[in-house]
């Protein structure tokens, strides 16, 4: 039966195919290579070098920024796995005319230029508003864990050092009861080296345990100082928080930021001003989930352009079940109390101020006479419920979101659009890099394939070549409206 034959890897030919013929008309790599084209980097703060210096001649970082940028959006992150694929990849020996930068290079080009690849996430993002892909009609707001480049056993809080601690003094006596018993000298030898090892390493972590207290921290990772132990699909990992606001439009990324907070209760207000900076002077519906609901936060970012979808978090469990959570409490404007579920009154009894905030304190009187006092609180001098100065606000969003409740079910299906992406295609559930501000740069660059691959799909190769080929002949005008948004 015969088969299709391969050419003979030994064949002359008198017309050898150009590098262009083994790159299709619509293959995104030509979209990298006039996006990059049409930028003016020393404007976006990219690190220039003159070439005309004596030594050896530097790299185009024209050229290093299409290679990452296409590394990338193909899931290569790792400087060596990007050298060798300028040794093997076509798509790559035309995007840079068969360059071959070593891992060095490329690693000191992203550690060189980490706030002028912030600068071009953001001037991307406001491109992408003039090409009308994101409206800010609709933007919702979640977080993702991603791993620190750390292992969990460098990972100690003031629990972790006791146990070990604990471990070692019991191995230390129990190698000390031998030593005393034991008559053989090479034996001795060998349990007196051991002694050594255990007594370095209760060192240590004394020193550890020290550096807690001192500091103040109830956790600390020797490997990236930054990085936190998270909650992540069930379990406990050595992460950072990973913020999007994502437009509902095409679900485009708007904004991203890289954190180290255990949870998202903090992260609501950064992430709303990050919007409103793209979608000036512009009515925007945010909506988040439950993990940022938070009052000081809440309240800081309503305003008359912003609105805001979140659904409270549920009260305690035993609160719930009883019938004696806050929500069970009626406020009554007009007498200035709240009344509980068993109609008995909680009047005001003093102002108070928390984080900036003023709040009023209302506290029950009846809860020696109304018979479930041990169902509805355990403080002694009985239940009490505290309302901020603008609780009205937080009223007002509570009711918005259950009347638009259609439109708050759409949250998942916005965000986990760019998450799954990010972490189940392009296989992004770590970070290679250490500290806050180099793994922000990586979640910028992850942030920004994202979005190029995302507005490939939409416009398409051809379009956006020519749209960036017609933009490299005027940047010098556009930049100077592009950079004065992004400043």
């Amino acid at each position: 039966m015969p088969y299709i034959e391969g050419e003979d890897r030994h064949q002359i030919y008198l017309l050898p195919n150009t590098l262009d013929d083994f790159v299709e008309e619509e293959n995104s790599v030509r979209v990298i290579d006039a996006y990059v084209d049409s930028l003016a980097l020393e404007e976006l703060g990219f690190q220039m070098y003159p070439g005309t210096k004596a030594g050896q001649k530097p790299y185009r970082r024209e050229d290093l920024l299409k290679l990452y940028l296409y590394c990338y959006m193909n899931g290569i992150r790792s400087s060596r796995k990007m050298e060798t694929e300028t040794k093997r990849n076509i798509e790559l020996m035309w995007l840079i005319g068969k360059l071959q930068p070593d891992h060095g290079t490329l690693s000191a080009f992203m550690k060189n230029n980490q706030m002028a690849v912030k600068k071009l996430f953001k001037e991307f993002t406001l491109m992408l508003k003039g090409f009308g892909l994101i409206d800010g009609q609709l933007v919702a707001i979640d977080g993702t864990k991603l791993k620190a480049d750390c292992s969990k056993k460098q990972h100690f809080n003031t629990n972790i050092v006791s146990k070990k601690l604990e471990y070692i003094d019991q191995k230390i006596d129990a190698y000390l009861r031998d030593f005393l018993t034991e008559d053989n000298r090479q034996k001795k030898q060998e349990i007196t080296e051991k002694l050594e090892v255990y007594q370095k390493r209760m060192h240590e972590l004394q020193v550890i345990k020290q550096e807690l207290k001192e500091t103040g921290e109830n956790q600390l990772c020797v490997t990236d100082r930054d990085a936190k132990s998270m909650k992540n699909n069930g379990k406990h990992e050595v992460c950072f928080n990973v913020q999007t606001a994502v437009d509902s439009k095409y679900k485009l990324i708007v904004d991203c930021d890289t954190v180290n907070d255990v949870n998202d209760q903090g992260q609501l207000s950064n992430m709303v001003q990050k919007t409103k900076q793209v979608f000036r002077d512009q009515k925007t519906t945010i909506v988040a989930d439950t993990g940022y609901y938070n009052y000081l936060e809440i309240i800081d970012v309503v305003d008359e352009s912003t609105e805001l979808l979140i659904k409270p978090q549920k009260g305690k469990q035993d609160k719930v079940a009883s019938g004696f959570d806050k929500a069970n409490f009626e406020y009554d404007a007009i007498n200035d109390r709240y009344i509980c579920p068993l109609v008995y009154e909680l009047p005001f009894k003093w102002n108070g101020r928390q984080d900036g905030k003023e709040y009023r304190r209302y506290t029950c009187e009846a809860f020696n006479i109304c018979g479930q006092k041990e169902s509805c609180t355990s403080a002694k001098g009985g239940r009490a419920v505290t309302r901020l100065k603008d609780e009205e606000v937080i009223e007002k969003i509570a009711e918005n979101t259950r009347i638009q409740s259609n439109i708050y079910k759409q949250r998942a299906a916005i965000v986990e659009h760019p998450f799954g992406t990010i972490k189940r295609h392009l296989g992004y559930t770590y970070f290679l890099t250490r500290g806050l501000a180099s793994v922000g740069t990586e979640t910028n660059l992850i942030c920004l394939a994202y979005n190029l691959k995302r507005m490939i799909n939409i416009k398409g190769v051809k379009e956006l070549v020519r749209f960036f080929r017609d933009r490299a002949g005027t940047k010098s005008i556009t930049y100077d409206v592009f950079l004065s948004k992004i400043a």
